[in-house]
């Protein structure tokens, strides 16, 4: 599909919604998240659309452990401008300098907010390292909600009826593993209003993951060789598209699961608010 310089300028908001379900031997964790985005198309430079994702709203039910620090360093994503790849999901972030200020800005209060925690140090440094190498806070932002939903790639192929297009997408921050990686069956069907809906269906790439770094983890603190290992993973999107480049409504939902030992279910909505078509 192509970008047109007359889009420049159109913006739509959304509501996301976000359910995480966590268990991992013994730890059980639930989040709620709900968010306001204004997306824009800011530019077009050299045939790459530039958008603007602004988050003035965000609130989060779990406050604890690690929890803590996704909503004390959500500052860092309040404004994110970013350009496509050439698979039509989340490129190079264009604002890194204003993200990098704004770290310096807040560092202060959440080094003396979390003061007595063991392992402060080590996540500053986690978060210096990623905002020094754009490329790598790129990585992190792409498969990661909400830029996932807003960028997934979809727009950028040209869908047939009853035809499969394949994709990849990745789910982030796996145990023992930097992420598993999936591959996607995707196909457009035409509703009875004429709109259209793209749903995707995905499944662990096994030759790209690192299951047996999983195993070794596992055989470790069940401290037995025999013992489940492998993962299951059930993953779907769906879309409700409006005119390019923007969805009416998205949805991604997963449950990976290793049994006796991982259950991780996430449950993701974006949802557009009703808008007109003047310019930002």
């Amino acid at each position: 599909m192509q970008v047109n310089i007359e889009n420049k300028g159109e913006f739509r908001k959304y509501t996301f919604l976000r359910e995480e379900r966590y268990q991992f031997q013994g730890l059980r964790n639930e989040n709620y998240i709900e968010a306001e985005l204004k997306v824009t198309l800011t530019s077009i430079e050299n045939d790459k659309p530039v958008f603007t994702v602004e988050m003035p709203f965000y609130k989060q039910s779990n406050k604890d452990g690690m929890y803590k620090w996704v909503g004390d360093l959500h500052e860092l994503r309040e404004k994110i401008v970013c350009t496509l790849n050439e698979n039509g999901q989340l490129g190079k972030i264009i604002n890194l300098t204003d993200i990098q200020n704004k770290w310096r800005e807040i560092k202060p209060k959440i080094v003396l907010k979390h003061r007595s925690e063991k392992y402060r140090e080590i996540f500053i440094k986690g978060v210096e390292e990623l905002l020094e190498d754009g490329g790598r806070l790129a990585e992190a932002l792409r498969f990661s909600m909400p830029y996932q939903l807003l960028f997934p790639g979809i727009h950028f192929k040209e869908f047939k009826k009853n035809e499969i297009i394949n994709g990849y997408r990745e789910l982030p921050n796996f145990i023992a593993a930097k992420s598993v990686p999936i591959t996607t069956e995707e196909r457009i069907s035409e509703l009875e209003d004429g709109r259209y809906q793209i749903d995707v269906k995905g499944s662990i790439d096994e030759d790209n993951f690192e299951q047996d770094k999983v195993t070794a983890m596992i055989r470790i603190l069940k401290n037995r060789p025999r013992v489940p290992t492998l993962l299951q993973l059930n993953y779907i999107e769906r879309y409700l598209l409006e005119e390019w480049p923007w969805s009416e409504q998205s949805m991604c939902m997963s449950l990976a699961q290793i049994p006796g030992t991982l259950y991780r279910e996430e449950k993701n909505i974006l949802k557009a608010a009703a808008h007109d078509r003047s310019p930002a």
